[in-house]
């Protein structure tokens, strides 16, 4: 039988709750870097700094029995803002960029390069 505890996936948290998080960890920013496009994407990494040095980096995927369990709550809040200006990927474009949680002036900056193939054009025939 397994331990319920380990394959529950941790609740929601907002983000007043990702930003309390990420100061007690000790982090003074947390950059999540994604791509996608053309229905697929979402984060590639996530990284938490205090000044120059890296802290950590945190799982982007939840899996029942990961070591860092605890902190899946944090990676899903840390990709919100991913999800909230792509949700799934869909359409004709590529996208890559960072999501930068900036601890002390409680700031979330997301910064892309969006790029389409996608060309109108209109002619009378």
């Amino acid at each position: 039988m397994s331990d319920s505890k380990t394959q529950q996936q941790p609740t929601k948290l907002d983000r007043a709750e990702a930003f309390a998080e990420l100061a007690r960890l000790g982090a003074d920013r947390a950059v999540v870097e994604f791509s996608g496009g053309n229905d697929e994407g979402g984060p590639d990494a996530i990284t938490l700094f205090k000044g120059e040095g890296t802290l950590r980096t945190l799982q982007t995927w939840w899996q029942a029995g990961d070591p860092d369990n605890e902190l899946v709550a944090l990676s899903d809040a840390l990709s919100d803002p991913v999800f909230e200006a792509y949700g799934t990927f869909a359409g004709d474009f590529e996208v890559t960029g960072e999501v930068i949680w900036d601890v002390a002036g409680k700031s979330v900056q997301m910064i892309r390069d969006e790029r389409s193939e996608y060309q109108h054009s209109e002619e009378l025939v």
